[in-house]
C-alpha cells in the first residue's frame, strides 16, 4: 500500500515539474476576462472610423496652420519655429511650379517636388487634382512612433505646403496598443493576422499560419498555444472582423 502511495506521489511531482518545464498553464479563461477582452474591441471597432477621421482631421489642421502662417519673407529660422511650434519635423513650401521655396531641410531648398520620390504624391495638390493629400503612414521601426507626410495647398500663391510629422497618436486607429487596453496574455487579429499582442514570443504581423492556429482552434472551447518558453490554455472569440484570443 505505501508502495502504492509512493508511486503516485512520485508521478504527481513529476507532472509538476513537466508542467514547470514547458511552461504549461493548467488554468482555464475566465469569462470575465474574455469578456473585457470583447468589449474593448468591440468599443475599438465601433469607434474605429471616428477615430481615424479625428487622426487625419488633426494632421490636415496642422498643415492649414503651416499654410496660413507662411509669407514669402519668412527667415529660415521663423520657418523652423513653426515646425517646433507644430511639433513637426520639417516643413517645405513649393511654388506652383512645385519648385521647393522654403524648407526646413536645407539641401532641399531650390529643387523640384518632382526630384524626391517620397515627394511626387503632393504633385497632385499642384495640378488641382485634390486641395490635400497624406502619404501611407509609416511605422518607425524599434518605437511606437509613425511618421506621416501631408500636404495642402497655399493659400497666398500656387504651390503647396507638406509636412513631415511623428506622432504616436496613430496607435488608436491601427489598433496596435489595443491588447494592452485588454490585458495580458492577449491576441488582437484581423484577418488571421497578429494586429497587437501581450502575449510573449506573439508579435505583431505574425499569421495564425505561423503560429499553428487553425479554424478549429478559434471554435473550439480552447486550444493549447506555444509561444516564446510558454505553452497558454487559450480561448477566441471572433469580434466583427476581429479575433481575440485570451491566454492563460
Amino acid at each position: 500500500m505505501k508502495r502504492l502511495i509512493y508511486s503516485i506521489f512520485a508521478l504527481a511531482i513529476t507532472a509538476a515539474l513537466t508542467l514547470t518545464m514547458f511552461g504549461c498553464s493548467s488554468s482555464a479563461v475566465s469569462e470575465d476576462q474574455m469578456n473585457f477582452a470583447k468589449t474593448k474591441v468591440e468599443d475599438f471597432s465601433e469607434w474605429q472610423a471616428r477615430s481615424n477621421a479625428e487622426f487625419y482631421d488633426e494632421i490636415y489642421s496642422k498643415a492649414n496652420m503651416a499654410a496660413l502662417s507662411f509669407n514669402p519673407k519668412m527667415t529660415d529660422e521663423q520657418l523652423a519655429d513653426a515646425a517646433r511650434y507644430l511639433y513637426a519635423e520639417s516643413i517645405m513650401v513649393t511654388d506652383a511650379e512645385g519648385k521647393i521655396i522654403a524648407s526646413t531641410i536645407k539641401d532641399k531648398k531650390g529643387k523640384n517636388i518632382s526630384d524626391f520620390d517620397e515627394l511626387v504624391i503632393f504633385e497632385g495638390i499642384l495640378k488641382w487634382v485634390c486641395p490635400r493629400c497624406c502619404k501611407d503612414v509609416k511605422k518607425i521601426e524599434g518605437t511606437d512612433e509613425y511618421e506621416i507626410m501631408t500636404g495642402v495647398q497655399r493659400v497666398d500663391d500656387g504651390g503647396c505646403v507638406i509636412l513631415d510629422i511623428k506622432t504616436d497618436e496613430y496607435s488608436k486607429v491601427d489598433g496596435s496598443k489595443l491588447a494592452d487596453e485588454c490585458g495580458p496574455n492577449v491576441i488582437v487579429a484581423k484577418e488571421k493576422a497578429v494586429i497587437s499582442s501581450t502575449m510573449d514570443g506573439v508579435e505583431t504581423g505574425k499569421t495564425f499560419k505561423e503560429l499553428k492556429i487553425s479554424d478549429n482552434d478559434i471554435k473550439a472551447d480552447s486550444f493549447i498555444l506555444s509561444a516564446g518558453k510558454r505553452s497558454y490554455t487559450c480561448k477566441a472569440a471572433k469580434v466583427g472582423i476581429y479575433t481575440v484570443i485570451c491566454g492563460a
